[in-house]
């Protein structure tokens, strides 16, 4: 009895086929969760970096005298951030305040941190 060709794929075929298929699903499933990591933790960081922005302009509004070091908790979207405010009078020189914005957070990352640096100085007329 011989078997008629091209009724049917053969065993070996199958399973070279689904092997095959296996493999680039578990590259292409890789790279979806690798990507969607990448996204999280690129919008934590944007979301941090508004954070330090808004702080820096809010204390721009501040009189000189009342630019002082701080802390609070913000959340957003869903994720809490802390933003901390250190200021060092008199540096680089008189009459001057250097100031940093850190702005830190625990993600799915892991813990991580924008800081922004910037001199203010007293308005004299």
């Amino acid at each position: 009895m011989t078997r008629a060709r091209g009724r049917g794929a053969s065993m070996i075929e199958v399973l070279s086929a689904m092997s095959l298929f296996a493999l680039v699903a578990s590259g292409v499933g890789k790279l979806a969760t690798g990507s969607m990591r990448y996204t999280i933790a690129n919008r934590h960081g944007t979301a941090a970096s508004m954070l330090a922005q808004r702080e820096l302009e809010e204390l721009r509004g501040r009189a000189y005298a009342d630019i002082l070091p701080g802390s609070y908790p913000k959340t957003v979207a869903a994720q809490l951030y802390t933003v901390a405010t250190s200021v060092i009078d008199d540096n680089p020189a008189a009459g001057m305040k250097l100031i940093t914005v850190t702005v830190g957070w625990t993600g799915p990352e892991g813990p991580k941190h924008y800081a922004v640096q910037t001199i203010f100085t007293a308005i004299t007329t």
